[in-house]
C-alpha cells in the first residue's frame, strides 16, 4: 500500500481492493507473453506491469511510475487533463 498526495493537494491512497486510483499497463509484447502461459497468477501479474499509472480522482491528472520506481513513488511522467 502507498499513498501520495497530487499537486492539486488530493490525497491519494491505494490501500483498497479494489481502487479507482491505481491503473496497471502492458505493452502489447508484454499481453503476448501473458497469453501465451499456460496459467495466470493474478499475484504474478501485478509485478509484470510495464507501468503502474494512478489516476487523481479530483483533477483526472495521470502519474505514472516506471515497474522499477512503483516502491518509492516517483512518478517518471505526469499528464495533465487539458479539456475535459
Amino acid at each position: 500500500m502507498a499513498k501520495m498526495c497530487c499537486k492539486c493537494d488530493e490525497r491519494m491512497w491505494n490501500g483498497l481492493t479494489p481502487n479507482d486510483i491505481q491503473y496497471w499497463v502492458y505493452s502489447d509484447r508484454k499481453m503476448d507473453q501473458i497469453r501465451e502461459s499456460d496459467t495466470i497468477d493474478v499475484l504474478e501479474l501485478s509485478n509484470m506491469e510495464d507501468y503502474e499509472v494512478w489516476v487523481c480522482p479530483k483533477c483526472k491528472r495521470l502519474y505514472v511510475f516506471d515497474g522499477a520506481e512503483i516502491g518509492n513513488k516517483n512518478a517518471k511522467f505526469v499528464y495533465q487533463l487539458e479539456n475535459e
